[in-house]
Formats: C-alpha cells, sequence, structure tokens
C-alpha cells in the first residue's frame, strides 16, 4: 500500500523540488510549499523554520498536518540538519476524526557540487522517519516502524528559471521499499515574489503501484526574515480511494 504523500523539511517527494525565497535572493531554497527539496543550505550557523499547515484529501480519507514543524540549521556553508514533526490529525470515512503526533524526521543534507564551479549543484540528503513514543501508531494515525529516504539533488539555472530535480529510494522497515522522483522550478516574476511549480511521483519498488502530482505555488517575501509560502495540487489520476483530489500548503518561513 502506497503510503501517504511526506512534506520535505525545508531546503526537503513528488517529481520534483521546490524553491522558496532566501534573503537577497542569493540562493534559492527547496522545500516547503512544495514537496521535493534541492541542494541550497540555510548558510553557516543560521535557522531556517518552517511552520505550515497542509491537507491531503482523498475520497476515503482526509488527513491534516495542523501545523507541520520544520526545523532546519546550517553546519558551515554545505551541510544541512533538519528535525521535522506534525501534529495530524485523520478524517476517515466510516471511522470518524481522531488526532496525535506524527512521526519524526531527522536529516543531514551534504552539497558536494555548486553550480558556479561545476555547473550544477548537487547535494546528497539522507533522511530518517521513526514514530514517536505515543499511541499515534496504534491509531492508524501513523506507520509503525522506521523509514530511511536516500534522495539525491541537482539544481542548475536556465536564465532566471531554476530547475531542480530530485531522485532518490526509500527503505521501509514494514513496507514495500519505494522510489521517488521530482522536477521543480522556480520563476521570479518580481523582486519579492517568485511562482512555483512541481511534479512529483513516488512508486513502490517494483513499480507496480504509483502516485504522481502536481503541485503549484508561491513565496512571498514579507521581510527580509520572513516569507509566506502557498501551494496547492493533486493527483494526475483521479479516480479510486487512494488518488490525491487536493494537496495543500500555507505557512511562513522564517530566516535569521
Amino acid at each position: 500500500m502506497m503510503e501517504r504523500i511526506k512534506w520535505p523539511a525545508t531546503a526537503p517527494l513528488f517529481l520534483a523540488s521546490s524553491l522558496v525565497l532566501t534573503a537577497g535572493r542569493a540562493d534559492a531554497q527547496g522545500g516547503p510549499p512544495l514537496i521535493t527539496d534541492d541542494p541550497g543550505t540555510p548558510g553557516d550557523g543560521r535557522w531556517e523554520i518552517n511552520l505550515g499547515f497542509t491537507i491531503e484529501e482523498s475520497r476515503s480519507e482526509t488527513v491534516y498536518e495542523t501545523p507541520l514543524l520544520d526545523i532546519n540549521y546550517g553546519l558551515g556553508e554545505r551541510i544541512q540538519l533538519k528535525y521535522e514533526v506534525p501534529w495530524l490529525m485523520l478524517d476517515e470515512e466510516g471511522s470518524g476524526a481522531r488526532s496525535g503526533l506524527g512521526n519524526s524526521q531527522i536529516g543531514v543534507k551534504f552539497r558536494f557540487l555548486d553550480e558556479e564551479r561545476h555547473g550544477v549543484s548537487m547535494s546528497i540528503y539522507p533522511q530518517l522517519s521513526f514514530d514517536n513514543p505515543t499511541s499515534s501508531d496504534e491509531r492508524g494515525l501513523v506507520d509503525h516502524g522506521t523509514e530511511l529516504a536516500l534522495p539525491v539533488q541537482i539544481a542548475r539555472r536556465a536564465g532566471p528559471v531554476e530547475m531542480c530535480l530530485e531522485l532518490g529510494h526509500s527503505l521501509i522497515e514494514r513496507g514495500e521499499d519505494e522510489w521517488m522522483y521530482g522536477l521543480a522550478a522556480a520563476w521570479p516574476l518580481a523582486e519579492r515574489f517568485d511562482l512555483l511549480g512541481e511534479v512529483h511521483g513516488v512508486a513502490t519498488r517494483d513499480f507496480e503501484e504509483d502516485m504522481l502530482v502536481f503541485n503549484i505555488g508561491s513565496a512571498l517575501e514579507l521581510h527580509e526574515n520572513v516569507s509566506l509560502l502557498v501551494s496547492a495540487g493533486r493527483s494526475f489520476r483521479g479516480s479510486g480511494s487512494g488518488a490525491i483530489e487536493l494537496l495543500g500548503y500555507l505557512g511562513f518561513q522564517l530566516r535569521f
């Protein structure tokens, strides 16, 4: 059975990578409000915190993350440390609504190529998800066990547009392993406003099951250290109880 879509932590799966404003626009940043990631990191000694509210709706259930807390820290210019955890609300057909703490996720991103020197930026971003010592797994809010995601991010600018590709594999302790793949772009339409778009896919190891979604969003810089992040999308396949009919993100990014 395919797992729910997981919103990445900043600098963090669909066929795409997302790009978010950073102060001065020096580097586009992957992660919310889209799902895929890029090789960007916050910078040495800098924090990047995303506080988001998400919705994922299908015919059989609706899942809310209220909120999704995503904390990132730059260790040097090439390394990013991450911790992410959501508060989940699940409204399932025939079972009613329930809520609880979602799985935690920790990760380390390492960018080993820079576009200025090598023509492309490239990073690896291993991330480990694990259930917290609560009853969320017993109540069906999260899957029990751990998951190790091993994605690679590649980014390159084409004029004012930044394109990013993310490919990876997830090792799931109590389920079938999955592939992830994504392609995203950011268009700077104004000094403080970016238009974002992505396509993202997740497939089982043997590709017998897959989910492909698109996402459109924006990043508006409200202040040197604060951006408003918004996105909405759905899956390409609209039939079946598991197809995503609405995927949304609304949140703020804080940088300091």
